[in-house]
């Protein structure tokens, strides 16, 4: 799904290897916090896909000989198991939206080895986050305003299915090498609707909004929308936003536009409305942050939540 690292992550399944008797496991291509995904080879379809697999680093090892997991340490038994829950949660949220054009499709789950695994299309392109890199560490407006739109869009129908990301960044943001974007990694993602929380924090310096800092935080499209607005103060500026536990207590953020960047008064007005540090100053729909960043119209969430917060998280 991603450029292969450099180092092959410790206890990843061995190449070619033949998963669930189907998926010919290859190089990996990334490690998180809560797996480690591989490319692989469908020997039904004759398709390569990426493969996540549930491996919490810290919390599982591999069994020695095997391929299968157990927990590192028996005290972590509970722990693992909720983020097992949560993984297959995830599984659950990908496929009730796998019909969307701006998100990962999910081809298969399934359990095996004592984990789980998610059997995704493999995306072969770059992350945003390599590709500002690639352009010189900035992005210019117009470029920013281009592959932030189909993101904008993808978040609008997430948020009216009761969905939100929660871990939006330029790392996850993946531009596949037909130009399509694709917003990748529900790791983290909750359907707020019906007060389904993960049972972790994924928490992104420069990109997690308060909220997410404290288990009282209330949650809703807002969330994401503080963490568009940190990716889009990325490409704009080269680097994201202080921290917001640091903003919350002495907000030094930098206007992109004292920085050399070509942008319209109104346009960096809406960016910051997105990037309040206090939930309700922020706008509370991606609609209408797109309305006044674009200066578009664009239809506004139907589904009813509980209202933002009235005070400071």
């Amino acid at each position: 799904m991603r450029a292969a690292d450099d180092r092959t992550p410790a206890q990843a399944l061995p190449m070619r290897y033949l998963l669930a008797g189907r998926y010919l496991i290859g190089a990996p291509l990334g490690r998180g916090g809560f797996g480690i995904t591989y490319k692989a080879y469908d020997m039904l379809t004759c398709n390569r896909v990426a493969i996540k697999e549930f491996f919490p680093k810290g919390y599982a090892r591999r069994i020695p000989k095997s391929c299968a997991v157990d927990v590192s340490d028996a005290a972590n038994g509970k722990v693992f198991n909720y983020w097992l829950s949560a993984f297959i949660q995830e599984a659950k949220v990908l496929t009730s939206i796998k019909h969307m054009d701006g998100i990962v499709s999910i081809y298969d789950f399934f359990l095996t080895n004592n984990t789980a695994y998610i059997v995704m299309e493999y995306l072969d392109g770059m992350s945003l986050h390599r590709f500002i890199n690639g352009r010189g560490g900035r992005l210019h407006l117009k470029e920013t305003l281009n592959i932030m739109r189909p993101v904008l869009e993808t978040l609008l129908l997430l948020h009216q299915h009761g969905i939100i990301h929660k871990d939006i960044s330029p790392e996850n943001i993946q531009i596949v090498n037909n130009r399509v974007i694709k917003l990748i990694d529900f790791g983290a993602a909750s359907i707020y609707t019906k007060n389904i929380s993960k049972p972790f924090f994924v928490l992104k310096k420069g990109y997690s909004p308060i909220e997410l800092y404290s288990q009282n935080g209330v949650q809703g499209p807002w969330t994401d929308i503080y963490e568009i607005g940190a990716t889009i103060y990325t490409c704009l500026v080269g680097t994201p936003p202080p921290e917001a536990t640091e903003r919350y207590r002495t907000d030094k953020i930098i206007a992109p536009s004292t920085l050399n960047v070509m942008i319209q008064p109104v346009r960096e007005k809406s960016l910051f409305k997105a990037l309040a540090v206090n939930p309700k100053d922020r706008y509370s729909n991606i609609g209408e942050f797109k309305q006044m960043f674009y200066g578009e119209f664009m239809p506004v969430t139907q589904v009813r939540t509980t209202d933002k917060p009235k005070t400071r998280t």
